[in-house]
């Protein structure tokens, strides 16, 4: 797939023709089974309907905070819970250790939870498996986030791991791949807006172009590999 017409919406606003993924701009974190089914539900029949790959809204699942991927069909494809939990939910909701990356026709796809695209091991270890595509939904903690740091986060784990990073906060959107993918060269599809719709494209076979003239396998320390190779294989 060259270019990935993708959207960010208001939840169920109806994508525009040609999108193929569809992305929830939802300020609500879903709790308790009766909220969590119906958000799940309505994610389904928008997916199945539109005939798009949408992730969900923020979800609380089985004591993890997750985020869910859905397929055209309407079945879902990954629920990736947390790694990492803001300090309003520790305590309350329990951390997961696997890192997951979803292979689908439109590239590989990985979901980074709220406050996992702060720490830069996360992305990391998506980009390991193969990751093209990170989308990093947060819920805003008033005592330690603002837009400006989740922004500053999705730019650098996009010019760290040479992929493309989608970062959504409480209307807040912002687009990064590496620079030399963008017109100014520094590194921003889409700066830091609040105007929804917004619809851009993801072009992988340029990202493949450009990961290939950095020789990563030839730089990487092997006994560090070797060290820490249960946790990369995450």
């Amino acid at each position: 797939m060259d270019n990935v017409v993708t959207e960010v919406v208001m939840p169920w606003q109806p994508p525009s023709d040609g999108t193929r993924l569809v992305l929830l701009s939802d300020d609500t974190v879903h709790a308790g089974r009766p909220e969590v089914n119906r958000h799940l539900r309505g994610c389904s029949e928008y997916a199945k309907r539109h005939e798009v790959w949408l992730v969900s809204g923020l979800v609380v699942h089985k004591d993890n905070l997750c985020l869910a991927l859905f397929g055209p069909d309407g079945n879902p494809l990954c629920r990736q819970p947390a790694i990492h939990l803001a300090m309003p939910m520790r305590g309350t909701l329990k951390p997961a250790d696997q890192v997951e990356v979803v292979h689908t026709e439109l590239g590989n796809l990985c979901l980074c939870v709220d406050a996992d695209i702060l720490h830069p091991e996360t992305v990391r270890a998506a980009a390991l498996k193969g990751a093209d595509v990170v989308v990093s939904i947060q819920h805003l903690d008033p005592v330690d986030d603002t837009p400006q740091r989740l922004m500053a986060s999705v730019w650098n784990a996009a010019q760290t791991n040479n992929l493309y990073v989608i970062g959504i906060m409480c209307g807040n959107c912002a687009v990064a791949c590496p620079a030399p993918l963008t017109r100014s060269k520094d590194g921003y599809l889409v700066r830091r807006t609040r105007n929804l719709p917004l619809r851009f494209g993801l072009n992988l076979v340029r990202l493949d172009d450009i990961r290939s003239q950095f020789q990563i396998i030839e730089g990487l320390n092997n006994r560090l590999v070797q060290n820490y190779a249960a946790e990369l294989g995450r």
